[in-house]
């Protein structure tokens, strides 16, 4: 499904069984083995603190505006590394049918091509800790993916919080021209999960848990593009949902890595 993400860019993931493309038998996940060769671009999200060499901290307008129904911007202070990790934050008011909506984004400094992107990170929730108890909420968006100019390069995995065991794929080439599949993942937005594609010239594989779930081969972009991690709010009652008045939602990414 097309979203528009707002940014300003110039330059610019084992707990319970998955299906295989939504139709397959459950698999038991396991997680994917070692690298061929070492990432040339990791980050474990340890430290107390972002690394500033390697990110940076996007601001201003979120994607999942509609005016008069969701005013949506991404802050930096709904980014921090407390709990030993990645955490992105996302609150929402609601007064008068009018949302607004306070998410997070962080975005590579490095631009990157064909290759292996892997993350592992527990889709958004109402756990403030990454080993609590919580559930996802209507209006919310949970987004790994990479991003360039106007989605000349877009690849995403993608979870809305009205399916939150329902993950998307989706690839663009441009904004007009995509392929999207989707899997079941049970339980994203209570454990970890290892989230990986691998982008080729001709195909993208997409792996969950160590497990292939989808090959794309349609509209594959070749641009070189920028890493993103975000937590957004929608008012809708289509993509993302309604909004959820007063509940403040969490994202947890423990570790991410680029291997060409």
């Amino acid at each position: 499904m097309r979203r528009v993400v707002l940014l300003v860019l110039s330059l610019f993931i084992v707990s319970r069984p998955v299906a295989q493309n939504g139709t397959g038998p459950a698999i038991e996940p396991v997680r994917s083995g070692p690298a061929v060769s070492p990432p040339t671009f990791s980050d474990t999200f340890s430290g107390g603190r972002l690394d500033a060499t390697k990110w940076f901290v996007d601001t201003g307008r979120a994607p999942g505006n509609i005016p008069g129904k969701n005013r949506g911007t991404l802050n930096p202070k709904n980014i921090d590394l407390a709990t030993g990790m990645l955490r992105l934050t996302l609150t929402q008011s609601v007064s008068d049918g009018l949302a607004t909506s306070e998410g997070a984004e962080i975005r590579s400094k490095q631009l990157f091509g064909y290759g292996s992107y892997v993350w592992v990170a527990r889709a958004a929730s109402t756990s403030d800790t990454p080993g609590g108890v919580g559930s996802a909420v209507s209006g919310t968006v949970t987004d790994f993916f990479n991003f360039i100019n106007d989605s000349e390069t877009e690849i995403d995995f993608e979870y809305q919080g009205t399916s939150p065991s329902r993950l998307e794929m989706t690839n663009f080439s441009t904004v007009s021209n995509s392929q999207s599949t989707d899997t079941p993942v049970f339980g994203a937005e209570s454990s970890f999960h290892e989230y990986k594609y691998v982008w080729r010239a001709a195909r993208i594989e997409f792996y969950v848990d160590g497990k292939l779930v989808s090959t794309h081969t349609e509209h594959i972009p070749s641009a070189p593009a920028a890493v993103l991690i975000n937590l957004w709010g929608t008012n809708s009652s289509s993509f993302g949902g309604v909004a959820t008045d007063g509940v403040t939602r969490y994202l947890y990414v423990s570790s991410f890595s680029y291997t060409p």
